[in-house]
């Protein structure tokens, strides 16, 4: 019995390919990755920290006890403290400050 799969087990292999074709395919550039539209890395970033369960917690946290007392932390800082990846301390600081600059 072969449940239709027929088409599937007989393909055939390719062909090897000569030296020469093998060295022109080798040096072919690699083309970065461009992201379509104005999007940069860091609305991504500020994307994906706010999509996080534990983003309204640790906002509130950094609000209430760590930015009150040092409003000057650093990122890497904020992130040794928090432990949490430097992307996340990156963008709870950003919210942080531009809440103290429209308060101002």
């Amino acid at each position: 019995m072969s449940f239709g799969l027929d088409p599937y087990l007989k393909k055939e292999k390719p062909a090897k390919k000569k030296d020469s074709e093998a060295k022109e395919e080798s040096k072919t550039e690699i083309l970065e990755p461009t992201l379509s539209g104005a999007r940069d890395w860091r609305a991504i970033l500020e994307e994906t920290v706010k999509s996080m369960v534990l983003y309204p917690h640790l906002l509130d946290y950094t609000r209430t006890k760590i930015f009150p007392k040092r409003p000057t932390i650093t990122e890497e800082e904020l992130a040794i403290q928090l432990r949490v990846p430097l992307g996340v301390a990156i963008i709870l600081l950003d919210k942080l400050q531009r809440e103290t600059q429209e308060t101002k």
